[in-house]
């Protein structure tokens, strides 16, 4: 492809990634309220998470103000995010690939950063691809991403194919997007390993972007593969991979929502106007009728229950 050809192409992976990025974020922030009950241990109970007790312990704990365990809350996630606390302990045999392959997402997120800091700083005259540390430090921190990245994709790959479990439980698009997520792996450490000075092309190439007049050398590999990050990042927010923007709202808006309701307040209001929704389950013993809603049901199933007393 020309550099012109290039240049558009890229704009509009881009376009379509923020766009519908920040679409798929406000949908997951704009949910309802999740069915609330306590799901413990919560990190943030001071003094409590540990053994999963909570401030309900307390004698008139409404009473009382509550204490938070910020440090605590920070050291969970941290241990969730880096190391993949909880696939290690319940699914070992997925956490020896899955763990490389987002450890390799995680390095590919930092390099992005530099080569946008570079990308800057080379539409002002300087050149930070030239700096010793960035000419030699940068392509071994994405050539280390790239590497761990794709071991990990090809081990996802084939250990939810060839595991009877994980196979009948993967649905096929799972394997699609490994596939696009290796596509980029791959053109990366090729475009680490032939491209002469990758640190200032790879800058270069981000700051034509910035400055819409990419170089000559845009359209070799490196440009293959800069086509293939942004395909990934027009791709993911379609994707399951939202997860890691989901995983605040399970962790934060489900798993560890212990917030008392207190009559008037915003969580009150939401939870009245969710019991007027009209109920559709079709299940015989809920006995919807799509125009019940769930006070009515909730009152119907009570009554049921005093007759057959």
């Amino acid at each position: 492809m020309s550099p012109s050809t290039t240049l558009l192409l890229s704009y509009l992976l881009l376009a379509v990634f923020l766009v519908a990025f920040v679409a798929r974020s406000v949908k997951l922030a704009r949910l309802p309220v999740h069915l609330r009950w306590e799901l413990s241990p919560v990190p943030h109970e001071k003094g409590k998470g540990s053994y999963g007790g909570s401030y309900l312990e307390e004698v008139d704990w409404w009473t009382k103000p509550r204490e938070k365990d910020v440090a605590s809350e920070a050291i969970y996630m941290f241990k969730e995010i880096l190391f993949l606390k909880a696939l290690f302990e319940h699914n070992r045999k997925l956490w020896w690939f899955s763990f490389p392959f987002h450890m390799g997402l995680y390095i590919l997120t930092a390099g992005a950063f530099l080569l946008l800091v570079g990308g800057i700083t080379s539409t002002m005259g300087m050149s930070m691809g030239e700096w010793g540390i960035m000419a030699s430090g940068l392509p071994f921190l994405m050539g280390l991403g790239y590497v761990l990245g794709g071991v990990g994709a090809v081990g996802l790959f084939f250990t939810r194919l060839t595991d009877d479990g994980m196979r009948n439980s993967t649905a096929p698009v799972t394997y699609i997007n490994l596939a696009v997520l290796l596509a980029m792996f791959g053109t990366g450490i090729w475009a680490v390993l032939t491209v002469p000075g990758f640190a200032g092309a790879a800058m270069g190439y981000v700051g034509g972007l910035l400055t819409a007049s990419l170089p000559a050398g845009a359209s070799g590999i490196l440009g293959v593969h800069m086509i293939a990050a942004l395909v990934f990042l027009a791709y993911l927010p379609f994707t399951q991979m939202m997860h890691f923007v989901a995983k605040y709202f399970t962790y934060h808006e489900v798993r560890w929502d212990d917030e008392p309701v207190v009559a008037g307040s915003k969580l009150d209001r939401e939870l009245k106007k969710l019991l007027t929704q009209p109920v559709t389950w079709a299940a015989p013993h809920v006995r919807a009728d799509g125009k019940k809603n769930w006070v009515d049901i909730a009152t119907d199933i009570g009554k049921h229950e005093e007759v057959e007393k």
